[in-house]
């Protein structure tokens, strides 16, 4: 009998299938919340959100190409593209982008009509083959920008050497010479393996006891603040590129759905006040993450698949916005404990929002229908997530005036204790003393000093 308790909640821990996880028998504890969150599955209308910024219009356009999801499976049903592109070069441009992951339009800044979007790597190879079809729709890009600026950014978020060394795999990057008025741009944000490693490391080191000197030491050798460093430089780039230099940009990274999903959230959201109120930041993450297939199943390890699939990127992301939070308090309307619940929830096993690797998965699986919203069950609880001294004027619109420029000084970011350290009873401990012994050390060098004054005088 014991055995086979073992064995059932070893099988339990490790489910294979939504079925064997309590997604699908967890129930609110009311009526009201009951609607609250089948209601929260409508939060994300992609056409409401593109109309924010003006789309379809005469430069962009709505495709039904991949409403079959056909074209690129993890893909959203609905893109938008430049209205001078083509079937035939949409289609061909695809094929010549890993995974189908085609350059698609994930947000305008109205006020230059530069454009962010985001592909995957090109399929280029050792012999550095070329696309016609995708070299036009670069082209088409660069020429959708209303304001007529002639060139775009190509931002590549990987390491340079990483880049080439997928050229051995058949994939790599642009050759700029193929392209027409293209800025090509490396950024070194490293793997998701890399990422899983140092992640590791810092919890290692944030759960053993220790000196305060041997913590820090532990959490600089862990290299997690200067990940979310790189993250945040690029995505500062991207924003001034937009704002400041008016050039359309296009991110990739291998298959576009880890550091491409980070660095395009996090540009919008320094660009674009709406992404920083409570509702804004819901769209953006159903956007960038959900619709555009971030694979949340593998990554967060929400079934038992492969183990060197996991990696903390998700995580990653709202560290950065709350490196951002921490830097301009009154810019957000929501505060780090929204944070903090939102990953939680994502993990918790209660709600359908993240299960599925893609839009064509959810879909397939009905999980709007079998499941509960995690952002119905936030909008309950939203008292507790309410940033008291959000300010904000009478009309949230994007524009110059609006743009956020974090410091990426070392000094100024900070390691996330609420979110790593709320189950270590030390590491508040260890926090506190370390500000305790910096300004006793500043107090005893004021001290002296005046004691000097005194004696001189």
């Amino acid at each position: 009998m014991q055995m086979r308790w073992k064995k059932t909640l070893n099988r339990l821990s490790r489910p294979i299938s939504i079925e064997e996880i309590s997604v699908l028998n967890y129930r609110p504890n009311s009526v009201h919340c009951l609607a609250s969150q089948r209601s929260g599955w409508h939060v994300f209308d992609i056409n409401i959100e593109y109309a924010r910024f003006g789309v379809p219009n005469s430069e962009w356009i709505q495709s039904w190409l991949n409403n079959d999801y056909k074209l690129c499976p993890t893909y959203p049903k609905w893109l938008f593209v430049p209205a001078e592109a083509t079937q035939e070069i949409v289609v061909g441009s695809s094929k010549f982008r890993s995974q189908g992951r085609l350059p698609a339009l994930s947000f305008v800044y109205e006020p230059t009509g530069a454009a962010i979007c985001r592909c995957s790597q090109p399929c280029v190879g050792i012999t550095m083959n070329r696309s016609e079809f995708d070299e036009k729709m670069v082209s088409c890009i660069r020429m959708a920008n209303k304001k007529g600026k002639s060139k775009i950014y190509i931002v590549d978020t990987r390491p340079k050497v990483n880049a080439m060394v997928n050229r051995a795999g058949g994939k790599g990057y642009e050759d700029v010479k193929n392209y027409v008025d293209v800025l090509y741009k490396n950024f070194p944000i490293q793997n998701i393996h890399v990422m899983r490693e140092s992640m590791s490391k810092l919890r290692n080191t944030l759960e053993m006891a220790m000196s305060p000197s041997a913590h820090i030491s532990g959490v600089e050798e862990s290299g997690w603040l200067s990940h979310v460093k790189v993250v945040l430089n690029t995505a500062k780039f991207i924003s001034n590129a937009v704002s400041v230099e008016g050039y359309s940009v296009l991110i990739h990274c291998s298959d576009g759905w880890d550091r491409t999903a980070q660095t395009s959230s996090l540009s919008q959201i320094l660009l674009d006040p709406y992404y920083r109120t409570l509702n804004g930041f819901q769209v953006l993450v159903e956007k960038e993450w959900l619709a555009f297939g971030h694979k949340f199943v593998d990554r967060c390890s929400l079934l038992c698949r492969n183990p060197d699939e996991v990696s903390p990127i998700f995580l990653q992301f709202l560290d950065c916005v709350f490196q951002l939070q921490n830097q301009f308090p009154t810019h957000f309307e929501f505060n780090e404990n929204y944070l903090v619940e939102l990953y939680d929830m994502l993990t918790s096993g209660k709600f359908g929002t993240f299960l599925g690797n893609n839009e064509k998965d959810r879909n397939r699986q009905r999980l709007s229908e079998r499941t509960f919203s995690v952002w119905g069950y936030l909008w309950e609880n939203i008292t507790k997530f309410i940033n008291p001294y959000f300010e904000h004027g009478a009309e949230i619109k994007a524009d110059n005036s609006q743009l956020l420029l974090p410091s990426t000084e070392d000094r100024d970011l900070l390691l996330w204790t609420k979110m790593y350290c709320r189950y270590d009873l030390c590491c508040e401990a260890k926090t506190a003393l370390d500000i305790d012994v910096e300004t006793s050390s500043e107090l005893k060098a004021v001290t002296e000093k005046l004691s000097q004054t005194n004696v001189e005088m």
